[in-house]
């Protein structure tokens, strides 16, 4: 299972959106900075075959067994690290800077404290002056001529299987397959959701009547490039309903096409989720997870806060992956031993509720012979579905409160969001919102959160399908300066002047990001996503138009649209109880205050 796994990804090479030349340039450096041989660390058919022959012949006991022996069990260059939380260091390290700082103010004279006011202003008025023109043009860059006028399309056929709608992308793959079973998750009870993650870890790590997970686990490894099962939620623009869709994913060399459906059909139906031991670890490990997230992405997790107060999408995916998700793990983990019966019935309920071959959608992606050989083991795949319709559709209308809230955590640092759904205002989607949101991101709060106000990020974002425009930012010794700077940006846009010449960089990085470096396996994705969002080549067309005539004149326009944000929009920090609490007294009650850790 092991070679077969590492055999795999040598052959596909799938860096993601990370450029293989660039991928192959870094193995390369590795040796070749040393003055070696550039091209050994790409070349890995002959030790992949000298491994495979010595396994062969002296079988892997012999081949492992030493190595671990050697560099795991009686390697004396071992060190343990015990790290023991002290709730009283960050305020030892704060006085004892205080004091250093003290110290260092009461050795400087007045001309001394005059000259470090001075040199700090200098640097102030520095940092917040952008580059002259001349220095911008120095850059090589390229202009809007170099641009293609049309979008990159994905070759899609639409087809039918025994029912079922098939996508097929005609694209070279390397004779690797990559597949997509979609199903619909509408009809599942609202109370249900927070199980759903926990319910895709059971399916890929417990085991089915006949194989232990580990047997299970070894299988897919031996037969195949991976199997992922999640969720997959959104808005969709112009519609009420979001998209609510359990995704199966995996991939495989086209000969194991038959194997890779097979072990598909094992994963959604014969794993047995009755193993409670091992559920418990996914809830333990899950809510670590969590806590993790809190302290390290805390921008994800505020994002996900406000979306949740903003969208119906974003409630659903809250419950799944954000605070409310976070204390739905802390009561579970005591429920599961009270009433591990009815967890278990949960989690077949949550089968049950979506797994039929009715809303079922297959994306397929490889050229067009393997395309062909597979639709057998697809009609297959089809034909072991349960064909009952699923219970009807639940209206899934729940949102969070809209108030101002603070999520509290242990941290020296914070991360600041501020949003609002600007559809609601009465804004029409128009490409040129993807070039002003970039242009303020790189602009306007990368030179006052970033530079000025220290943060280590701050950034915004469109989502076009629900209309949630949102502020974060990310490790902020800030909070309420950086929700000033939110505000601040309506008059950013009203006052900015711009020249062609940057206003033509801020078209051509948009574009670079719609027309992102994406491999055959993500051209396939995205163009099923497509399907499901029901955007259209014809709406694709007019976006890049859109983005291609922005104007100066679509700023300051833009500046109207985000007043909203200004005055109604909702704010969800996740800080420090320090920074919380004088936020709240210099602005009476700015925020609900929820612990989290």
């Amino acid at each position: 299972a092991s070679m077969n796994t590492i055999e795999f990804s040598l052959r596909e090479n799938n860096t993601g959106s990370f450029p293989r030349g660039l991928s192959l340039m870094l193995r390369s450096m590795g040796k070749w900075i040393y003055d070696m041989n550039p091209f050994e660390p790409l070349k890995y058919e002959k030790p992949l075959m000298a491994l495979k022959a010595r396994l062969a012949e002296e079988g892997s006991k012999a081949v492992f067994s030493p190595l671990i022996e050697k560099y795991i069990l009686n390697n004396p260059h071992c060190v343990t690290v015990e790290m023991q939380p002290d709730p009283e260091k960050a305020s030892r390290d704060e006085a004892a800077e205080k004091e250093i700082l003290a110290k260092v103010k009461s050795s400087m004279t007045k001309e001394d404290l005059a000259e470090l006011a001075r040199a700090t202003e200098e640097l102030r008025l520095k940092q917040e002056t952008p580059d002259p023109p001349e220095a911008l043009r120095s850059v090589p860059s390229l202009s809007l001529r170099d641009i293609p006028k049309e979008p990159i399309r994905v070759p899609t056929e639409v087809g039918d299987i025994n029912g079922v709608k098939v996508l097929q992308h005609d694209l070279f793959t390397n004779d690797v397959l990559y597949t997509e079973v979609v199903f619909d998750m509408s009809s599942l009870k609202q109370e249900l959701l927070p199980l759903i993650p926990l319910f895709c870890q059971s399916l890929k790590e417990m085991g089915t009547k006949d194989l232990s997970f580990v047997q299970l686990d070894q299988l897919i490894g031996r037969k195949t490039g991976g199997i992922s099962v999640y969720p997959f939620t959104s808005s969709i623009h112009g519609k009420e309903d979001p998209c609510c869709c359990m995704v199966v994913r995996g991939k495989a060399m086209a000969g194991q096409a038959e194997d890779l459906f097979n072990l598909f059909n094992c994963v959604l139906q014969e794993v047995q989720l009755t193993d409670q031991q091992r559920f418990k670890q996914f809830v333990s490990q899950s809510k670590a997870r969590m806590e993790n997230r809190l302290r390290g992405s805390g921008h994800g997790i505020a994002a996900a806060r406000m979306d949740a107060k903003l969208n119906t999408a974003g409630w659903i995916s809250e419950q799944m992956g954000g605070v409310s998700y976070l204390e739905f793990l802390q009561a579970l983990e005591e429920k599961v031993d009270q009433d591990w019966a009815g967890i278990s019935s949960s989690l077949e309920e949550i089968r049950r509720s979506f797994l039929s071959r009715e809303g079922c959608l297959i994306n397929m992606t490889a050229d067009g012979k393997n395309l062909k050989n597979s639709e057998r083991f697809v009609g297959k795949f089809l034909d072991m579905l349960p064909t009952n319709s699923p219970v009807e559709r639940v209206k899934w209308k729940a949102h969070l409160p809209s108030a101002n809230e603070a999520i509290v955590i242990p941290t020296q640092v914070n991360y600041v969001g501020k949003a609002a759904n600007i559809f609601e205002t009465g804004y029409k989607l128009n490409g040129s919102a993807y070039v002003i949101s970039k242009h303020i991101s790189n602009v306007w709060l990368w030179d006052r959160v970033r530079v000025s106000g220290g943060a280590y990020g701050g950034f915004c974002d469109f989502d076009s399908h629900s209309g949630v425009f949102s502020f974060l930012s990310y490790r902020d010794p800030n909070l309420l300066k950086t929700l000033d700077i939110y505000d601040g940006t309506v008059d950013f846009l009203r006052e900015l002047e711009m020249d062609d010449d940057t206003l033509t960089k801020a078209i051509i990085g948009t574009i670079g990001d719609v027309d992102a470096y994406q491999l055959p396996d993500a051209k396939g994705y995205s163009s099923l996503l497509r399907h499901l969002l029901g955007i259209t080549e014809e709406e694709r067309q007019r976006r890049r138009e859109e983005i291609l005539s922005t104007s100066l004149k679509d700023f300051k326009e833009f500046a109207d649209v985000l007043e909203a944000i200004k005055d109604r929009g909702v704010a969800v920090a996740v800080a420090s109880p320090d920074d919380v609490d004088a936020a709240n007294k210099e602005r009476a009650n700015l925020f609900e205050v929820k612990k989290a850790l």
